[in-house]
Protein backbone atom coordinates (compact mmCIF):
# COMPACT_ATOMS: atom_id res chain seq x y z
CA UNK A 1 0.00 0.00 0.00
CA UNK A 2 1.15 3.71 -0.64
CA UNK A 3 1.89 5.69 2.08
CA UNK A 4 -0.75 8.83 1.87
CA UNK A 5 1.10 11.76 1.63
CA UNK A 6 0.10 14.27 4.09
CA UNK A 7 -1.59 17.30 2.01
CA UNK A 8 0.86 20.45 1.75
CA UNK A 9 0.72 22.92 4.31
CA UNK A 10 -0.73 26.25 2.64
CA UNK A 11 2.15 28.70 2.52
CA UNK A 12 1.23 32.01 4.26
CA UNK A 13 2.13 35.47 2.99
CA UNK A 14 3.63 37.61 5.35
CA UNK A 15 1.05 40.53 6.26
CA UNK A 16 2.49 43.47 4.99
CA UNK A 17 3.02 45.98 7.98
CA UNK A 18 -0.25 48.50 8.41
CA UNK A 19 0.37 52.00 7.24
CA UNK A 20 0.10 54.15 10.81
CA UNK A 21 -3.30 55.82 10.79
CA UNK A 22 -2.38 59.66 9.81
CA UNK A 23 -4.52 61.30 12.85
CA UNK A 24 -3.69 64.48 11.94
CA UNK A 25 -4.91 64.49 8.35
CA UNK A 26 -8.12 62.49 9.67
CA UNK A 27 -8.52 65.30 12.50
CA UNK A 28 -7.90 68.35 9.34
CA UNK A 29 -10.15 66.07 7.26
CA UNK A 30 -12.79 65.84 9.92
CA UNK A 31 -12.48 69.74 10.81
CA UNK A 32 -13.26 71.15 6.90
CA UNK A 33 -16.49 68.51 6.57
CA UNK A 34 -17.44 70.12 9.56
CA UNK A 35 -17.12 73.72 8.38
CA UNK A 36 -18.61 73.20 5.12
CA UNK A 37 -21.54 71.34 7.21
CA UNK A 38 -21.82 74.26 9.37
CA UNK A 39 -21.93 76.47 6.39
CA UNK A 40 -24.17 75.02 4.68
CA UNK A 41 -26.52 74.75 7.52
CA UNK A 42 -26.61 78.19 7.92
CA UNK A 43 -27.46 79.33 4.19
CA UNK A 44 -30.00 76.50 4.26
CA UNK A 45 -31.48 77.81 7.47
CA UNK A 46 -31.05 81.70 6.07
CA UNK A 47 -33.37 80.62 3.17
CA UNK A 48 -35.57 79.00 5.36
CA UNK A 49 -36.52 81.38 8.07
CA UNK A 50 -34.26 84.50 7.62
CA UNK A 51 -35.87 87.18 8.15
CA UNK A 52 -36.83 85.48 11.62
CA UNK A 53 -33.17 85.02 12.34
CA UNK A 54 -31.84 88.65 13.66
CA UNK A 55 -32.71 88.40 17.23
CA UNK A 56 -30.74 84.32 17.34
CA UNK A 57 -27.47 86.01 15.24
CA UNK A 58 -27.99 83.30 12.70
CA UNK A 59 -28.51 86.05 9.71
CA UNK A 60 -25.61 86.26 7.42
CA UNK A 61 -25.09 89.58 6.66
CA UNK A 62 -24.56 90.41 2.69
CA UNK A 63 -20.50 90.23 2.05
CA UNK A 64 -18.39 89.28 -0.37
CA UNK A 65 -16.15 86.28 0.45
CA UNK A 66 -13.36 84.39 -0.46
CA UNK A 67 -11.71 81.45 0.09
CA UNK A 68 -14.74 81.14 2.74
CA UNK A 69 -13.12 84.83 4.79
CA UNK A 70 -15.00 88.28 4.64
CA UNK A 71 -13.46 90.46 2.35
CA UNK A 72 -12.51 93.91 3.35
CA UNK A 73 -13.72 96.46 1.03
CA UNK A 74 -11.49 99.25 2.72
CA UNK A 75 -9.20 100.58 0.27
CA UNK A 76 -5.61 99.40 1.77
CA UNK A 77 -7.41 96.01 2.24
CA UNK A 78 -8.43 95.70 -1.29
CA UNK A 79 -4.88 96.32 -2.36
CA UNK A 80 -4.21 92.83 -1.70
CA UNK A 81 -7.18 91.30 -3.51
CA UNK A 82 -5.80 88.50 -5.94
CA UNK A 83 -5.99 89.65 -9.63
CA UNK A 84 -7.76 92.58 -9.04
CA UNK A 85 -8.13 93.98 -12.48
CA UNK A 86 -10.70 97.02 -13.89
CA UNK A 87 -13.33 93.81 -15.40
CA UNK A 88 -15.05 92.27 -12.20
CA UNK A 89 -17.34 89.20 -11.89
CA UNK A 90 -19.60 89.14 -9.69
CA UNK A 91 -21.32 85.75 -8.40
CA UNK A 92 -24.84 85.87 -6.90
CA UNK A 93 -26.40 82.57 -5.77
CA UNK A 94 -29.37 81.48 -5.12
CA UNK A 95 -32.13 80.26 -2.52
CA UNK A 96 -30.53 78.71 0.80
CA UNK A 97 -27.06 78.94 -1.20
CA UNK A 98 -23.48 80.33 -0.49
CA UNK A 99 -20.21 81.31 -2.18
CA UNK A 100 -19.00 77.76 -1.58
CA UNK A 101 -21.76 75.72 -3.82
CA UNK A 102 -20.10 77.26 -7.11
CA UNK A 103 -17.17 74.84 -7.10
CA UNK A 104 -17.13 71.79 -9.51
CA UNK A 105 -17.96 68.50 -7.55
CA UNK A 106 -14.26 67.48 -6.34
CA UNK A 107 -12.12 70.40 -8.04
CA UNK A 108 -11.30 73.77 -6.86
CA UNK A 109 -12.21 75.35 -9.44
CA UNK A 110 -15.43 77.28 -10.75
CA UNK A 111 -17.07 79.69 -13.32
CA UNK A 112 -15.30 82.82 -11.62
CA UNK A 113 -12.03 81.27 -11.08
CA UNK A 114 -11.77 80.17 -14.83
CA UNK A 115 -13.10 83.34 -15.97
CA UNK A 116 -10.32 85.02 -14.12
CA UNK A 117 -7.67 82.55 -15.85
CA UNK A 118 -9.53 82.47 -19.63
CA UNK A 119 -10.71 86.18 -18.99
CA UNK A 120 -8.56 88.51 -16.51
CA UNK A 121 -11.94 88.84 -14.92
CA UNK A 122 -11.64 89.18 -11.18
CA UNK A 123 -14.50 87.28 -9.55
CA UNK A 124 -16.23 88.56 -6.44
CA UNK A 125 -18.22 85.76 -4.67
CA UNK A 126 -21.50 87.15 -2.36
CA UNK A 127 -22.73 85.53 0.34
CA UNK A 128 -26.07 86.74 1.69
CA UNK A 129 -29.19 86.20 3.81
CA UNK A 130 -31.94 84.59 1.18
CA UNK A 131 -34.37 84.45 3.39
CA UNK A 132 -34.56 88.47 3.87
CA UNK A 133 -37.05 90.55 0.72
CA UNK A 134 -35.44 89.87 -2.67
CA UNK A 135 -36.06 93.98 -2.32
CA UNK A 136 -34.07 94.46 0.90
CA UNK A 137 -30.95 92.65 -0.73
CA UNK A 138 -31.11 94.17 -4.07
CA UNK A 139 -30.76 97.43 -2.31
CA UNK A 140 -27.98 96.11 0.17
CA UNK A 141 -26.28 94.95 -3.26
CA UNK A 142 -26.38 98.21 -4.94
CA UNK A 143 -24.55 100.05 -1.86
CA UNK A 144 -22.17 97.11 -1.85
CA UNK A 145 -21.18 97.52 -5.28
CA UNK A 146 -20.52 101.15 -4.98
CA UNK A 147 -18.36 100.60 -1.93
CA UNK A 148 -16.65 97.98 -4.15
CA UNK A 149 -15.86 100.77 -6.78
CA UNK A 150 -15.35 103.44 -4.66
CA UNK A 151 -12.43 102.02 -3.02
CA UNK A 152 -11.23 99.51 -5.23
CA UNK A 153 -7.22 100.89 -6.02
CA UNK A 154 -7.88 99.59 -9.84
CA UNK A 155 -10.45 101.91 -11.24
CA UNK A 156 -13.05 99.36 -12.36
CA UNK A 157 -14.66 99.43 -15.93
CA UNK A 158 -16.54 96.49 -16.50
CA UNK A 159 -19.17 94.45 -14.63
CA UNK A 160 -20.65 91.35 -15.19
CA UNK A 161 -23.20 89.21 -12.88
CA UNK A 162 -23.29 85.52 -13.13
CA UNK A 163 -26.86 84.89 -11.17
CA UNK A 164 -28.03 81.51 -10.23
CA UNK A 165 -31.65 81.20 -9.17
CA UNK A 166 -33.28 83.84 -6.83
CA UNK A 167 -29.94 85.65 -6.90
CA UNK A 168 -30.90 86.57 -10.65
CA UNK A 169 -33.94 88.47 -9.35
CA UNK A 170 -31.16 90.12 -6.62
CA UNK A 171 -29.51 91.51 -9.22
CA UNK A 172 -32.31 92.46 -11.29
CA UNK A 173 -33.12 94.54 -7.91
CA UNK A 174 -29.58 95.58 -7.32
CA UNK A 175 -30.02 97.10 -10.75
CA UNK A 176 -33.45 98.55 -10.33
CA UNK A 177 -32.50 100.41 -7.26
CA UNK A 178 -29.01 101.27 -8.85
CA UNK A 179 -30.65 102.99 -11.72
CA UNK A 180 -32.91 104.59 -9.66
CA UNK A 181 -30.25 106.25 -7.04
CA UNK A 182 -27.83 107.44 -9.85
CA UNK A 183 -25.39 104.81 -8.99
CA UNK A 184 -21.92 104.58 -11.22
CA UNK A 185 -21.73 101.24 -10.82
CA UNK A 186 -24.73 100.69 -13.19
CA UNK A 187 -23.47 102.21 -16.46
CA UNK A 188 -20.41 99.74 -15.66
CA UNK A 189 -22.78 96.55 -16.58
CA UNK A 190 -22.04 94.91 -19.45
CA UNK A 191 -23.36 91.76 -19.27
CA UNK A 192 -25.98 89.33 -16.83
CA UNK A 193 -26.04 85.87 -16.91
CA UNK A 194 -29.41 84.24 -15.38
CA UNK A 195 -28.95 80.60 -14.29
CA UNK A 196 -32.22 78.76 -14.09
CA UNK A 197 -33.76 81.98 -12.36
CA UNK A 198 -37.80 82.51 -11.49
CA UNK A 199 -38.26 85.64 -13.58
CA UNK A 200 -42.06 85.32 -12.60
CA UNK A 201 -42.10 82.64 -9.80
CA UNK A 202 -41.54 79.43 -9.05
CA UNK A 203 -43.98 77.06 -8.74
CA UNK A 204 -43.18 74.96 -5.85
CA UNK A 205 -43.91 78.82 -4.07
CA UNK A 206 -47.10 78.84 -5.22
CA UNK A 207 -48.73 75.35 -4.51
CA UNK A 208 -47.18 76.43 -0.81
CA UNK A 209 -49.26 78.91 -0.75
CA UNK A 210 -52.35 76.95 -2.60
CA UNK A 211 -51.69 73.92 0.38
CA UNK A 212 -52.03 76.64 3.51
CA UNK A 213 -55.27 78.17 2.00
CA UNK A 214 -56.88 74.57 1.67
CA UNK A 215 -55.70 73.98 5.20
CA UNK A 216 -56.62 77.48 6.70
CA UNK A 217 -60.38 76.02 5.66
CA UNK A 218 -60.37 72.50 7.14
CA UNK A 219 -61.85 73.11 10.76
CA UNK A 220 -59.50 70.91 12.62
CA UNK A 221 -56.85 72.57 15.28
CA UNK A 222 -53.99 70.40 13.51
CA UNK A 223 -54.47 71.39 10.27
CA UNK A 224 -54.54 74.93 10.98
CA UNK A 225 -51.13 74.44 13.29
CA UNK A 226 -49.52 72.86 10.41
CA UNK A 227 -50.22 75.98 8.35
CA UNK A 228 -49.10 77.85 10.79
CA UNK A 229 -45.67 76.31 10.51
CA UNK A 230 -45.41 76.15 6.88
CA UNK A 231 -46.50 80.26 6.70
CA UNK A 232 -43.43 80.54 8.65
CA UNK A 233 -41.37 80.25 5.99
CA UNK A 234 -39.19 83.12 4.87
CA UNK A 235 -39.46 86.46 3.08
CA UNK A 236 -37.44 85.47 0.88
CA UNK A 237 -39.41 82.19 -0.23
CA UNK A 238 -42.45 83.49 -0.44
CA UNK A 239 -41.28 86.61 -2.77
CA UNK A 240 -40.63 84.01 -5.04
CA UNK A 241 -44.14 82.81 -5.43
CA UNK A 242 -44.02 85.92 -8.56
CA UNK A 243 -40.77 86.92 -8.32
CA UNK A 244 -41.15 90.36 -6.56
CA UNK A 245 -38.04 92.92 -7.20
CA UNK A 246 -39.27 95.96 -5.39
CA UNK A 247 -40.42 97.21 -2.22
CA UNK A 248 -44.01 98.19 -3.63
CA UNK A 249 -44.70 94.34 -4.46
CA UNK A 250 -45.31 93.70 -1.00
CA UNK A 251 -45.35 95.96 1.47
CA UNK A 252 -48.91 96.63 3.34
CA UNK A 253 -50.02 93.72 1.26
CA UNK A 254 -50.70 90.09 3.10
CA UNK A 255 -47.65 87.31 2.09
CA UNK A 256 -50.01 84.68 2.87
CA UNK A 257 -53.03 85.86 0.35
CA UNK A 258 -54.31 83.23 -1.66
CA UNK A 259 -52.36 83.97 -4.82
CA UNK A 260 -52.37 87.72 -4.81
CA UNK A 261 -49.75 88.92 -7.39
CA UNK A 262 -49.53 92.64 -6.71
CA UNK A 263 -45.74 92.28 -8.97
CA UNK A 264 -44.94 95.55 -10.33
CA UNK A 265 -43.31 95.25 -14.24
CA UNK A 266 -39.43 95.85 -14.20
CA UNK A 267 -38.42 96.07 -17.65
CA UNK A 268 -34.38 95.14 -18.38
CA UNK A 269 -32.32 97.65 -18.78
CA UNK A 270 -31.38 98.61 -22.23
CA UNK A 271 -27.46 99.08 -21.93
CA UNK A 272 -26.77 95.56 -20.70
CA UNK A 273 -26.27 92.41 -22.76
CA UNK A 274 -28.59 89.62 -21.00
CA UNK A 275 -28.30 85.55 -21.52
CA UNK A 276 -30.09 82.75 -19.81
CA UNK A 277 -28.96 79.17 -19.25
CA UNK A 278 -32.05 76.68 -18.51
CA UNK A 279 -31.88 73.38 -17.28
CA UNK A 280 -34.33 69.99 -17.85
CA UNK A 281 -35.06 67.15 -15.52
CA UNK A 282 -34.92 64.69 -18.64
CA UNK A 283 -32.38 63.90 -20.87
CA UNK A 284 -34.68 64.51 -23.58
CA UNK A 285 -35.86 68.42 -23.75
CA UNK A 286 -38.80 67.76 -26.07
CA UNK A 287 -39.64 65.21 -23.54
CA UNK A 288 -43.36 67.10 -22.00
CA UNK A 289 -42.14 66.97 -18.60
CA UNK A 290 -38.96 69.12 -19.58
CA UNK A 291 -41.07 72.28 -20.81
CA UNK A 292 -43.71 71.64 -17.17
CA UNK A 293 -41.02 70.87 -14.73
CA UNK A 294 -38.14 72.76 -16.47
CA UNK A 295 -35.18 72.00 -14.12
CA UNK A 296 -37.28 70.44 -11.27
CA UNK A 297 -37.42 73.76 -9.39
CA UNK A 298 -38.30 76.12 -11.90
CA UNK A 299 -40.08 76.15 -15.25
CA UNK A 300 -38.84 76.64 -18.60
CA UNK A 301 -41.27 79.73 -18.94
CA UNK A 302 -40.57 81.30 -15.76
CA UNK A 303 -36.66 81.41 -16.39
CA UNK A 304 -37.56 82.54 -20.08
CA UNK A 305 -39.40 85.83 -19.00
CA UNK A 306 -42.87 84.45 -20.35
CA UNK A 307 -45.36 85.78 -17.81
CA UNK A 308 -48.46 84.77 -19.38
CA UNK A 309 -49.44 87.91 -20.61
CA UNK A 310 -47.24 89.35 -23.16
CA UNK A 311 -47.47 93.01 -21.97
CA UNK A 312 -45.15 91.39 -19.17
CA UNK A 313 -42.54 89.63 -20.47
CA UNK A 314 -39.23 89.75 -20.25
CA UNK A 315 -37.54 90.44 -24.00
CA UNK A 316 -34.70 88.33 -24.12
CA UNK A 317 -33.46 87.48 -27.12
CA UNK A 318 -33.29 84.27 -28.62
CA UNK A 319 -29.62 84.01 -29.38
CA UNK A 320 -28.82 84.72 -25.73
CA UNK A 321 -30.94 81.67 -24.69
CA UNK A 322 -29.26 78.04 -24.34
CA UNK A 323 -30.89 75.12 -22.65
CA UNK A 324 -28.85 72.00 -21.29
CA UNK A 325 -30.96 69.11 -20.95
CA UNK A 326 -30.16 66.80 -18.20
CA UNK A 327 -28.94 69.33 -15.70
CA UNK A 328 -31.04 69.75 -12.67
CA UNK A 329 -31.56 73.10 -10.66
CA UNK A 330 -28.77 73.02 -8.26
CA UNK A 331 -26.45 71.70 -10.95
CA UNK A 332 -26.28 74.41 -12.94
CA UNK A 333 -24.58 76.29 -10.25
CA UNK A 334 -21.63 73.96 -10.90
CA UNK A 335 -21.55 72.40 -14.23
CA UNK A 336 -18.39 72.39 -16.80
CA UNK A 337 -21.23 72.78 -19.73
CA UNK A 338 -22.83 75.68 -17.95
CA UNK A 339 -19.82 77.43 -18.13
CA UNK A 340 -18.79 76.72 -21.72
CA UNK A 341 -21.75 78.71 -22.64
CA UNK A 342 -20.66 81.70 -20.25
CA UNK A 343 -17.19 81.87 -21.99
CA UNK A 344 -18.27 81.31 -25.38
CA UNK A 345 -20.46 84.88 -24.54
CA UNK A 346 -17.82 86.03 -23.11
CA UNK A 347 -15.94 86.65 -26.33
Amino acid sequence: MKKKTPPEKSKTLPKAPKEPINWKEKWETTKVVADQTATAGVSILNGAFGNHLDSFELSSPMQFYLGKKKVSLLKEDLKSYPHLSSKICILVHGLGSDETMWKFSGETEDYGTLLQKEKGMTPFYLRYNTGLHISDNGQALSLLITELCNNSPVSIKEIIFISHSMGGLVTRSACYYGEKKKQAWVSKTRKIFFIGSPHHGAGLEKLSNVVTTVLGKIPNPFTHLTKKAINLRSAGIKDLRYGYLVEEDWKGKDPDAFLENSKRHIPLMKSVDYYVITGTLTKNPNHPLADFFGDSIVGKWSSLGKSGNGKYDLDFPKENWKELSGINHLRLMYDRRVYDEIREWCK
